[in-house]
């Protein structure tokens, strides 16, 4: 039975603003762009699933390097379907090759993280879609085979599944992609809803959205979009508060906020957008 204290299932009300973000800059001609991350120098990495590529650029949209290509060897992918910086390292969700892929912020090749080896055990992961690291060095995944997430400590040992069957009420049942706030939140797009966990991986809070939602970021502001719409949540009462409004043609693949400046990606670019009235 469902706990009024332990669970919010709540229907986010028409926003009160609505915000227009007018273009800055834009880098174009992608391929097929998965996802993009700022790393901790401001420079920006891209991953392109169509050449099974991740390119570095500048902040003023150069390119400073690319590595990849088809192949499940070192710097090789097949479907980079997430990227991650942080601290000065990269971190690439190899899809395809069952594996996590670790670079240092200039592209070169460090090691990988796989459960290729454990095979067949209960918490072995194939086909992560969703990467990120934690304050503590932990890596987080999405296994999108077994719909779950698996968090493992620095060693690469198995520290808990998030999600899982065993979860009741807050089980996943078709997870598309997840981020953390700053104090270890985990905000899971499942369908129309965002599943919350705390730290320790127990269910916190369920939102119903108005979207079934593709993507969510947080970096001092959540933000969840689909192919169209974007919209900012209250990590308190977990109400919109915004809806951003951008006018752009092209499906919307990620937003992410990072300082004053908002960075749209969609398949063929990366736009850095500001406030209109800012």
């Amino acid at each position: 039975m469902r706990s009024i204290l332990s669970i919010l299932i709540m229907a986010l009300n028409i926003p009160i603003l609505c915000q227009t973000l007018v273009l800055e800059s834009e880098i174009s001609n992608f391929s097929n762009a998965t996802s993009f991350s700022i790393g901790a120098l401001k420079d920006i990495y891209v991953s392109d699933a169509d050449n099974n590529e991740i390119i570095k650029f500048d902040t003023s949209g150069n390119i400073l390097k690319k590595i990849g290509g088809f192949g499940w060897g070192s710097s090789s992918f097949d479907l980079p379907a997430d990227i991650f910086a942080y601290s000065l390292k990269i971190y690439s969700a190899d899809k395809n090759n069952d594996r996590i892929q670790i670079f240092d912020k200039d592209l070169n090749y460090i090691s990988e993280f796989s459960t290729k080896s454990k095979k067949g055990e209960e918490y072995s992961f194939r086909s992560p879609t969703c990467i990120t690291v934690s304050n503590q060095g932990d890596f987080i995944v999405l296994d999108s085979d077994n719909n779950r997430i698996l968090k493992f400590d620095l060693s690469g040992n198995f520290n808990m599944q998030i999600g899982g069957l065993d979860a009741g009420n807050y089980s996943l049942v078709s997870p598309v992609y997840f981020c953390l706030d700053n104090e270890g939140n985990l905000y899971v797009i499942d369908g129309d809803k965002i599943i919350i966990y705390d730290p320790f991986g127990a269910g916190k809070a369920i939102i119903s959205t108005p979207i079934n939602a593709t993507n969510i970021s947080y970096t001092g502001e959540l933000l969840i979009n689909d192919h169209f719409k974007i919209y900012k949540i209250n990590t308190h009462d977990y109400k919109i508060t915004e809806v951003l409004t951008i006018p752009v043609a092209e499906s919307i693949i990620k937003i992410v906020k990072s300082e004053y400046s908002y960075y749209l990606l969609t398949n063929n670019s990366l736009a850095k957008y500001k406030m209109l009235n800012e």
